[in-house]
């Protein structure tokens, strides 16, 4: 079954979609630490997703590229970690213009999971008006 919300979404459809998952996937080539970011601000509630950990294979050679796609079974128990299954709907967000909450969309997608990326990020969630947190988040449950 195909996904039936938009690949990209406003803040204010993101707020009226109360069971989805907030995923951050922040992720600096520069080397700065993504956890950090989102420990200083975030969607309330939000996940944080390590693409390094999450979104790449380990067992691949180098010769495969910086982060070469898991394979489907890894990827479906890395996600299952962060509670999003089969039926969770996923809106991604970053700040570096959907750089890397991109790849966790299409990744999403291609496995026919709803999944969408926030229309301009963290940013335009806060100039929306909504909420920020800050701090490390309660460890979600594993999705089953």
């Amino acid at each position: 079954m195909l996904p039936v919300i938009a690949p990209v979404v406003s803040p204010e459809i993101v707020a009226a979609l109360p069971h989805a998952v907030l995923a951050d996937v922040r992720w600096y080539l520069d080397g700065r630490d993504g956890r950090d970011a989102f420990e200083r601000a975030h969607v309330p509630g939000a996940v944080w997703v390590d693409l390094d950990r999450q979104l790449a294979a380990h067992d691949q050679p180098a010769t495969e590229g910086r982060h070469p796609l898991p394979s489907p079974v890894e990827f479906a128990a890395s996600m299952a970690e962060l509670g999003i299954g089969d039926d969770t709907v996923v809106v991604a967000y970053d700040d570096t213009g959907g750089l890397t909450a991109g790849r966790l969309v299409v990744m999403l997608r291609m496995l026919g999971r709803e999944a969408a990326l926030l229309d301009g990020g963290l940013k335009a969630w806060a100039l929306a008006g909504f909420d920020i947190e800050t701090g490390p988040c309660d460890p979600p449950l594993p999705a089953v």
